[in-house]
């Protein structure tokens, strides 16, 4: 099976995604991978390393917006390039993983564009069905 569990929308001045998931894990997992693909290009960052994560957050909107701004910021303070998420638990408004990737270099790696927050805007998080479902918008 070759769906990705994400895919990305614009607005005026931001850039969103639309990730799914069969389980809140694989929710997380999926908004992460979403988020990465708007920063760099994956082929070009190796899983060498590995930071482990927490967040905290209210309500699972605000669970999911906190998990994704702890990323950003891990990615922006170790100057890390990531390529993937493994996510451990999400429950109880605590999500914890693990992100792998490498040092950032900029002549090595393809970086598309800067993410600067997950926001509030738009967001929803719910379970459909048989499955969860997220859209986020990113300021970029």
């Amino acid at each position: 099976m070759n769906d990705p569990g994400f895919e990305s929308f614009g607005t005026t001045a931001d850039v969103g995604i639309m990730a799914w998931g069969e389980t809140l894990e694989e929710l997380f997992a999926n908004a992460s991978r979403g988020m990465f693909a708007l920063m760099v290009d994956s082929g070009t960052v190796r899983s060498t390393g590995l930071l482990p994560l927490e967040a905290r957050g209210g309500d699972l909107p605000s669970l999911l917006v906190a998990w994704l701004n702890e990323l950003l910021y891990r990615c922006e303070t170790e100057e890390w390039a990531p390529s993937d998420v493994r996510i451990i638990a999400v429950e109880g408004g605590h999500a914890s993983g693990e992100l792998t990737g490498e040092p950032a270099e900029a002549g090595r790696h393809r970086f598309k564009g800067v993410v600067k927050a997950a926001t509030y805007h738009l967001l929803e998080c719910q379970k459909d069905g048989d499955h969860w479902r997220a859209r986020v918008v990113f300021d970029v």
